[in-house]
């Protein structure tokens, strides 16, 4: 807790409350809603929240609890409906540094919409002035609670303002949930759907249109856990299209104030809502990100996570088929979530994605992680970006190293990549190719000699949606690896190797059986252009039945040859060398 150094008593407690007043409070569905007056204070001034199990004086304030600190004047007015929220510059002419970037820094002009936030659901916007804060207490503050509201001159500790709640607020143990803005999404609207969660790339997840139309469906109002202080909120939508449930995430964190150039070197975050990559920023952003230490956590992915299990447990999504996807910055967030968090996605699907946040250099083209030093700050390798628990982000993020487990199964992933994107360099790409090729994870990829946008250019009917679709977290799938089809990446430079190329393309399977004594699966692999014969190694991923302990041998029958394989040190249950002669399938069985 930051510990206040003086109070600026200005004669006596009735002209201190002069400018902050008239705290009001409610609890429902696990929060506190918090309301207040403000009236003739500087600008600069910021603002923190105090709470107390007993009632609260500006004498004995520095004695409760701070559950929220930095808070802007005006919190009342949703900044996600404000254009300056997320927009550096605007001109008639569009343009956009990347694709799948949605609305960008350089769009069009937009119309400012200045409403209060709307706290229930399907509500009317509270009163655009004020202040508004939303506190997530823990289960242990459950009883009677106080409040109290102090302004500061900017980021000093000294007090100028002060108001607090009169009675008490009773908090219960209530969980914290989304407030759907619009729609007609209720509980168990979605029940048994899959759920596809939408990620956007750099420059997207405004709050509002080129229109000036506002964007999302639901809000959420941050704990402590999934920003950099409680009560930030979020938008999203949720919307059920085409028998399936799409969440569209939107990675804008309030900071509050404005980047300088010594904080980031991309312009685009010359704006008070930036960007973090899907992964996390630094936990001092609200204050500086100008070092000299620099500390990160993962505050966007848990956030993900929080609002994927609502959408499982209150809207009823299928737990066994949810979905991530994305392009550019959405297709890193995408491989940073499915191999940090294995067990949750069915798959994922990513486009033009960073695998790894490192230093290597390709050409003229920056770095990957110079990515993450718009929203940390701008460290070095010799000055990294820490975790809280002094996990280095280099190995965070490096997907190459997370991906090369082969005793998880991690979800499938699909992907794209162009061998001349000045965004994304191609020299982390074929360590991550290698890595989940060594470990028998399910990967597929197609590079060509495109810039970032060449995911257009990928064949049809490979790498798409409806494959993705295809796995599920309570059903095995095999993982194909070392495929006598796949063609060579190179060594990381943009000219070695093949300049198209792909890895695991035209596989498919049917007809599974995955019991506690016999598994069976029917194989194939077919695309046009194809030349057989191929062979593959194949490794049964997700056995839901079919399990044994490392060492066990078992018998395999392949189109009726039969052999013996042994379960390895990992638990893996893998069948090298299975020949494909031509597009008829190959039947797989395997027994005790």
């Amino acid at each position: 807790m930051k510990k206040l150094l003086s109070i600026l008593m200005l004669g006596t407690a009735i002209v201190l409350s002069a400018g902050i007043s008239d705290l009001k409070g409610e609890y429902r569905n696990g929060q506190v809603f918090l309301r207040w007056q403000e009236s003739e204070l500087n600008p600069k001034t910021r603002l923190t929240v105090w709470s107390s199990s007993e009632p609260i004086t500006a004498e004995n304030v520095t004695k409760a609890t701070e559950i929220a600190s930095y808070l802007n004047l005006n919190s009342a007015v949703d900044w996600w409906l404000d254009a300056d929220s997320f927009f550096t510059k605007r001109s008639k002419k569009a343009k956009s540094e990347e694709i799948f970037a949605g609305n960008v820094a350089e769009g069009k002009q937009q119309k400012k919409l200045v409403r209060g936030f709307v706290i229930t659901d399907g509500g009317s916007p509270i009163a655009a002035k004020g202040g508004l804060h939303v506190h997530t207490p823990k289960a242990s503050l459950e009883g009677k609670r106080y409040y109290a509201v102090t302004a500061h001159d900017g980021f000093t500790e000294k007090i100028t303002g002060f108001t607090t709640t009169k009675t008490s607020i009773q908090v219960g143990k209530g969980k914290a949930n989304p407030i759907r803005l619009n729609g007609k999404l209720t509980k168990n609207s979605a029940k048994g759907l899959p759920i596809i969660i939408r990620l956007h790339g750099r420059g997207g997840g405004s709050g509002v249109s080129k229109n000036g139309r506002a964007i999302g469906s639901h809000i959420i109002f941050s704990d402590d856990t999934f920003a950099w202080r409680e009560g930030i909120p979020f938008k999203f939508t949720a919307a059920i299209q085409n028998k399936a449930l799409v969440l569209i995430l939107n990675d804008r964190i309030w900071t509050g104030r404005k980047l300088s150039r010594q904080e980031s070197w991309d312009s685009r975050d010359r704006v008070p809502a930036i960007a973090t990559f899907w992964l996390g920023y630094n936990t001092n952003i609200a204050k500086s990100n100008k070092g000299p230490k620099f500390q990160w956590d993962n505050y966007t992915e848990r956030m993900i996570i929080y609002i994927a299990r609502w959408a499982q447990d209150y809207l009823g999504g299928d737990k066994n088929r949810t979905y991530i996807t994305g392009g550019s910055m959405g297709g890193s967030g995408t491989v940073q979530m499915v191999t940090h968090f294995p067990g949750f996605f069915a798959a994922g699907r990513a486009m033009v994605p960073v695998y790894s946040y490192t230093w290597k250099r390709t050409l003229k083209f920056n770095p990957s992680m110079m990515r993450m030093q718009c929203s940390i700050g701008l460290f070095t390798p010799e000055n990294p970006a820490v975790m809280p628990d002094g996990t280095k982000l280099e190995d965070y993020g490096n997907g190459a190293k997370n991906i090369a487990k082969p005793e998880i199964d991690m979800p499938p992933l699909l992907a794209t990549n162009g061998r001349m994107d000045g965004s994304i360099p191609w020299a982390n790409n074929p360590p991550f190719y290698k890595a989940a090729n060594d470990a028998r994870q399910m990967f597929s990829v197609f590079w060509n000699n495109g810039p970032h946008g060449m995911s257009k250019d990928t064949p049809a009917g490979f790498i798409t949606e409806a494959d993705m679709l295809r796995y599920k977290l309570n059903e095995s799938f095999p993982a194909f690896s070392n495929s006598s089809d796949n063609r060579n990446y190179g060594n990381g430079d943009n000219k070695d190797g093949d300049i198209v190329g792909w890895i695991n393309r035209g596989f498919d399977w049917k007809d599974i059986v995955d019991s506690k004594e016999h598994y069976e699966i029917t194989l194939s692999v077919n695309y046009p252009g194809i030349k057989y014969p191929v062979t593959s190694d194949v490794t049964i991923r997700r056995r839901q039945n079919f399990k044994f302990a490392p060492g066990t041998r078992l018998k395999v029958s392949v189109n009726g040859k039969n052999s013996v394989v042994t379960i390895d040190k990992n638990g893996l249950l893998t069948i090298e060398k299975i020949v494909f002669a031509d597009k008829q399938p190959v039947k797989l069985v395997i027994c005790k």
